[in-house]
């Protein structure tokens, strides 16, 4: 984590995470609905990476103060690869992705309350698409194993406005 102050206007902050989250001996179990007892296919993975476990996550706030009271800060987000289960299985993954937001605040101080903030926020404004969550699925019918992925789609470009008070 730093922070710089580049200008009297401008401040950056970033933040970045690297990490190896790792199982040291991963075994699978996959339902196997020809075996009439309900049995198992068994494959054991080894060392494998944690489900939702990104190596790398990185994090980027540019800060522009145009006057004392009202900010503008350009949000950015890197999130790498990740898996959607334990078996480190590129089939079963989900995509790095890059997401950038817009924020504006505006402070007041009037005298009969302690602060208004009014704040926007235009969030994926490069109207990224990408999944950061999502759940797999595998089993054996047929002779056949079968892997199914499912996917959460993150909004699109989208906007919030708020309005806070201090008492």
């Amino acid at each position: 984590e730093a922070g710089a102050q580049l200008h009297k206007q401008w401040k950056w902050n970033v933040n970045a995470t690297f990490s190896r989250n790792k199982i040291k001996n991963f075994t699978e179990y996959v339902i196997n609905y020809d075996d009439e007892n309900g049995g198992y296919q068994v494959t054991n993975h080894g060392n494998s990476t944690i489900a939702f476990s990104p190596n790398v996550v990185v994090g980027s706030q540019l800060v522009f103060t145009p006057a004392k009271n009202l900010e503008l800060a350009l949000l950015s987000k890197y999130v790498g690869k990740q898996y959607l289960d334990n078996t480190s299985n590129e089939a079963r993954r989900l995509d790095a992705y890059f997401t950038n937001d817009l924020r504006l605040v505006y402070r007041i101080k009037p005298k009969w309350l302690n602060e208004i903030t009014i704040s926007a926020l235009a969030n994926n404004v490069l109207n990224e698409l990408y999944e950061s969550n999502g759940y797999t699925y595998s089993y054996v019918y047929g002779g056949q194993t079968t892997t199914e992925n499912f996917y959460y789609p993150q909004a699109g470009r989208n906007f919030l406005v708020s309005l806070g008070l201090k008492f």
